[in-house]
């Protein structure tokens, strides 16, 4: 019994550290737009138009976008808060 919930426990980190970084939603634009920020879509971060949570690559992050990642790391947050744009240091 130890050993299959053992065994559930690394299946269930492991798919969480996969889909870790991939934490962006739709949500943030508007949460971006509402921060007063020029966001118009997920562009305003990703490369991509409409990426995809199950395809993530941090390469496809802009430099905004890969700015946000670092910030989410670096505040230990579980995910980044468009909010934190207001901070960014790039254009």
């Amino acid at each position: 019994m130890k050993r299959l919930a053992g065994m559930a426990f690394i299946s269930v980190v492991s798919v969480g550290l996969v889909a870790g970084p991939a934490m962006a939603d739709p949500t943030m634009v508007k949460k971006a737009k509402d921060a007063g920020l020029p966001a118009q879509n997920c562009m305003y971060c990703h490369t991509d138009k409409s990426p995809k949570k199950d395809t993530f690559k941090p390469e496809e992050l802009n430099e905004r976008g890969k700015w946000m990642l670092a910030e989410k790391d670096k505040r230990k947050a579980a995910k980044a808060d468009p909010v934190w744009l207001k901070e960014y240091p790039g254009k």
